[in-house]
Parts: structure tokens; sequence; C-alpha cells
């Protein structure tokens, strides 16, 4: 008898295998499972890397091709909702495969991994190969961000968005706290961050903006001056320490290489008068004291630098910076148009009338605006416009162009062109925004047509809501399988001893 047939002999004598019930089923139930799972893990590898390799125009150009619900999904690229949603999905994918692959031990390590791979996607700084937000993107959006979808955007501590194109607030932005917030736009694309101040609830009822100061951009728009909140480099999300930050920054000029601050009186505290310093050595250039008790509320910095612009009692004064009496005139009524007020050239400066201001309840009526020339106070050529409506705040943002004026009116940011009684419509800001600062070096540029927005890895806020919430649901259905796994094993139990 050969070997073969004395194996088989020995296995026609054996009994049949005993197979658990319902083995075949369970076991083709398990073949389609991996086969579906391991599909989508492939779909989704598929959809992350068309939407990482740019394809005629990028993630932007899939997201316009199509339909509009789609497209808000789709044109954010990764760091936008549909990122969120590869991730879910994967997760799930990837709790299929846990009990269900072969090398059980290897997968939950793998799993694992993945998990810990996933959080740090998470935390990633968007901008990253991680994230994928949108850069590149030149010009001011043709619309910004509706308020109601500002809950998830990352703190700018957290995630800092580098240079921004414009920064507002109003009573829309406050946080889910209720506290006092700015939202920060990128300069190069539609990444939106915010800027949370918890500040005094009573003073929050005087004022709709952050503080009752403007805040402040540098002209390249990396340093933003939160009126007394302090001072904010937008690319490393810190506060700036450094000699001469004691009292914010209230005008630039335009290279960014000297500012105007307040000075104060130790004692009080209260404002005594203004100072020139050089940002590079930190050395006060000159020190104008008020001529009365209050002062002036505004200062602009010409765009060399070289002059102040300063309201003193009923006249508007312009002091060399390197020393020496300034030229002035009266001012009748007419105050500074804000920090940026100083033309181009240096030739001009923009004055305005206001008559109505955000949140201060004082009487209102139609607010004007005018061009001057700075050595003689005389309105020039064309600059003259009508009068604005009536009960709105306005703000000048700069120039855009020699001819043109950048002015916030209530809610619009308008141009005003030399020559022209009427201006023309920039950009609208969303329900509920009251005040906009751009920074001077983007007003020049074109408007673009609005991307998708991205908001970055999510705020502290939602962590916490989601450790709330989630923490005791996940607690739950941890204990309800560990009751069902014991139910059933002593079920088991009780069957074979039976």
């Amino acid at each position: 008898m050969s070997l073969r047939e004395h194996l088989r002999a020995i296995a026609e004598t054996e009994p049949p295998p005993a197979l658990p019930e319902g083995f075949f089923i369970r076991s083709r139930r398990r073949a389609r499972r991996r086969r579906l799972a391991g599909t989508g893990l492939l779909a989704i590898t598929v959809v992350a890397a068309g939407l990482v390799v740019p394809h005629g125009g990028g993630p932007a150009a899939v997201g316009a091709a199509a339909a509009p619900m789609l497209s808000e999904l789709v044109g954010a690229g990764l760091g936008g909702p549909l990122g969120w949603a590869l991730l879910a999905v994967l997760l799930v994918l990837l709790a299929v495969l846990w009990r269900e692959l072969p090398g059980r031990s290897l997968l939950r390590r793998l799993a694992t991994a993945a998990v810990v791979g996933s959080l740090l996607v998470l935390a990633a700084p968007p901008g990253t190969a991680l994230w994928g937000e949108p850069r590149g993107r030149v010009g001011l959006p043709d619309r910004l961000a509706a308020p109601e979808s500002w809950w998830s955007a990352a703190e700018l501590q957290q995630s800092p968005p580098g240079p921004v194109a414009l920064v507002y607030s109003g009573r829309a932005t406050h946080g889910n706290l209720e506290e006092g917030r700015l939202v920060l736009l990128a300069a190069d694309g539609d990444r939106y961050r915010i800027l949370d101040v918890f500040s005094d609830p009573l003073e929050q009822l005087v004022h709709e903006e952050l503080a009752s100061t403007w805040p402040v951009l540098s002209p390249d728009g990396r340093l933003l001056s939160a009126g007394g909140y302090g001072v904010y480099d937008l690319v490393t999300g810190t506060q700036v320490n450094g000699p001469g930050w004691e009292s914010v920054p209230r005008a630039w000029s335009a290279d960014g290489k000297r500012l105007a601050r307040a000075t104060t009186d130790p004692s009080d505290g209260s404002q005594t008068g203004w100072q020139v310093q050089d940002l590079a050595s930190g050395r006060t250039l000159r020190t104008i004291g008020y001529d009365e008790p209050g002062g002036g509320a505004t200062v602009a910095l010409s765009p060399d630098g070289a002059r102040i612009a300063v309201e003193q009692s009923d006249r508007i004064a312009v002091y060399p910076v390197a020393g020496g009496e300034p030229v002035a005139w009266p001012r009748d009524g007419w105050r500074l148009g804000d920090s940026t007020a100083w033309s181009p050239d240096g030739r001009l400066l923009v004055m305005v009338r206001r008559a109505a201001c955000v949140g201060c309840g004082q009487p209102t009526g139609p607010s004007e605006v005018r061009v001057v020339d700075v050595e003689t106070g005389v309105t020039v050529t064309g600059g003259s416009f009508a009068p604005l409506a009536a009960d709105v705040a306005i703000r000048v943002q700069g120039w855009r162009a020699p001819d043109q004026l950048v002015v916030q009116v209530g809610g619009a940011v308008e141009v005003f062109t030399l020559g022209r009684a009427a201006p023309s419509r920039l950009l609208t800001l969303p329900a509920g925004v009251s005040a906009i600062e751009i920074a001077t070096s983007r007003l020049a540029a074109p408007l673009r047509p609005a991307e998708p927005a991205t908001y970055g890895p999510p705020n502290l806020f939602l962590w916490l809501a989601v450790g709330v919430c989630g923490v005791p649901v996940l607690l739950a259905a941890a204990t309800a399988w560990s009751i069902a796994r014991r139910v059933r094993g002593r079920a088991r139990r009780g069957g074979d001893a039976v």
C-alpha cells in the first residue's frame, strides 16, 4: 500500500470535522466586507490624489465644474468639508477591517497608527501637505464668508494665517461665549481664522466692535493692533513684546518702518500726546504733546514716515518727524480720515465729517468725505463728494490708486474717485459686520471670485463640545458592547454545559 492510499484510508476512518452553524455564510459575508472595505480604501486614495495633484486649475476648477452644492464641498480640497468626510469614511473602513482581516494583532497595530495619523492631520497647521488649504490667490475676494460658517474656525494662536488681506468684526462676529472677536482673512487665499478676546459683557453692550478703537493692520498685513488688547504677529500667532510696544500702534508709514503710538501719563494712564517710533531700533524719533487735555483721537503718518498729521484742538497740524514747526490750518469741524488719510504721493489728506458712529449713542446724520491739500487744507479740485446716507459709520481704508480712495460706508466698502461725486461699490459686508480694516498693500489688488472658505483645524470650543457630548456616548457604547459580550459568553457556556 502506497503512502497516499494509507493516508486516504486513515482519513476515511476519521469522523468528519464539525463546522459551526452558518460557517460558510459567515465566510462569504466576511469576504464581501473585505472586498467592500478594500474598494472603499482605493476610492478614498483616488479622490484624495485627485484633490492634491493639480490638474486643469486644481480643486477650484473641479468645484467650478460641479453643481453649486458640490462646488462648496469640493472646492476647498482636503482642507474643506470633503477632507473631513473622507477622514470619517476612512475611520469607518478601518473599524470594519479591524475584526475581519487576518493577522488581527498586526491589523490592530496598523489601525492604531492610522488613528494617530488622523489626529496628526487634525492638529497639523493648515497649508501643509496634510491639509492642502489653497494658497496663491492674489486679490481681494468679491464676497466674505457668512458669520454662520465661522463656528469651527481655528484660533489665531492655534493656526496663524500668515499676512492677512483684511480683518473685520461686529455684533455677528461675537464668539460662542459672546466674547469679542475679530475675523482674519489670509492675503493669499480664502483661509479664515479668528481672534477671540474675553471682554467685559457690559462693555459689549456699548461697543459692537472688538474695542472702542478700530483695529489697525500694518501695511503688509503681518501685524495687527487689536485696540487695547495687544499687538499680534499673524505669521507666528504670538503677541509682540519688545521696546516701545507698551502702547499699541495707531498708525503706520506705508513702508512699515515707522509707527505712531500714544504716549501716556504713568500716574493715571491717560493719553498725553503722540510718539513716532522707528521699528528696527525701537528709538523714539519725535514726541508731540497734546495742546489741551484729551487732545485728538486720530493720527496719520505720511507714506515715507517723514511727517505726522495730528488733530490739535480746532486745527490740523502736520509735523516734520525730523523736527521743526508744523504746517497747520483750521479743521472747521472736519477730522483726519483715520490713520490711512495720506495719499500715496504725500500731497493730499482725506478729511471726514462724522455725524454717526457705531454704538456710541451720539446724534446721527449724514457724514461727508473730502480730499484736501496737505499744505493749506484747501479742498482739491474734484475732492468734494456728495453727502453720505444718514446713520452710517465711515472708516477710511486708504488709497487704491492716486485718484481713488477706499472707504467703508456702513455695511459696504466704496471707492471714491476724484472728480466723481458718487462712489462705486467695491465690497458688501456680511450682515452684522460693522468694522473692517483692509491692509493698505492689498487695496490696489483686483477683486477675484471668492472660493469656498477653509477654516483650519477645529478650535478649542469645538473640541470641548465633542468631549462633553462625545465621551459619554462612547462610554455608553463601550459599556453596552461589554455587557452584550458577557451575555453572549454566558449563553454560549450554558449551551455547552447542556
